[in-house]
């Protein structure tokens, strides 16, 4: 995804915010706010809510996004060599050593929507940045009941190097977390789990309503 200048603000700025409860509680909830380029050299669109959200909107907004911009991202041509050599996309956080928490207070959820929504976080350009202080959560994915948050520990603004330290902190969790359990006859997977990065933010995987 071509989606550049991500911002997030504070929710008390946002109705779609209204209707969420911060994961932590006292903590303030905030929403992203997206700068995306809507076709080719064509206007650029304002969108807020969480990168799914965002990914439907462009494509009724443009029902070639995908082909002008995924598909010329990921085509067989190079484009693979080209996103591994791409630092700014494919960079990754080091979480080893990292203090986690599997379930606990987090409801379990599915785990093929949360590693969809990290592929669509390591697509997306910009420096997410959450804040102001004393602490605050963003959803910054969610689909099929199924949540990525990135919450600030910090007392001031935080600002990570990309998205994709938000991905690295969900498959940190997936790979760590995820379990297998018997159901109505049959083995199906769940993760949930919260880990916690030393810089102060952390990353939550859980069940949520979308």
């Amino acid at each position: 995804m071509k989606l550049q200048h991500v911002a997030f603000l504070v929710a008390g700025l946002l109705p779609d915010a209204l209707g969420l409860d911060a994961p932590i509680e006292g903590y303030g909830v905030v929403v992203p706010e997206w700068e995306i380029e809507v076709t080719p050299g064509g206007p650029i669109a304002v969108l807020n809510g969480t990168v799914e959200k965002i990914h439907e909107e462009l494509l009724q907004l443009n029902p070639n996004w995908d082909e002008e911009y995924i598909s010329n991202s990921t085509d067989t041509t190079g484009g693979a060599s080209k996103r591994d050599s791409d630092s700014h996309l494919f960079s990754r956080t080091d979480f080893r050593g990292s203090k986690y928490t599997c379930r606990g207070r987090w409801p379990e959820c599915h785990p093929n929507p949360i590693r969809r929504g990290i592929e669509y976080l390591r697509y997306v350009q910009g420096r997410p940045r959450n804040g102001p202080g004393p602490g605050n959560c963003g959803r910054v994915s969610c689909s099929y009941n199924a949540a990525i948050w990135w919450c600030n520990d910090n007392t001031s603004a935080k600002t990570l190097a990309g998205f994709g330290s938000i991905a690295d902190g969900a498959e940190y969790i997936v790979d760590n977390c995820m379990r297998w359990h018997w159901v109505k006859g049959g083995y199906v997977s769940a993760v949930a789990g919260q880990v916690f990065h030393k810089t102060k933010w952390n990353v939550i995987v859980r069940k949520d309503k979308c």
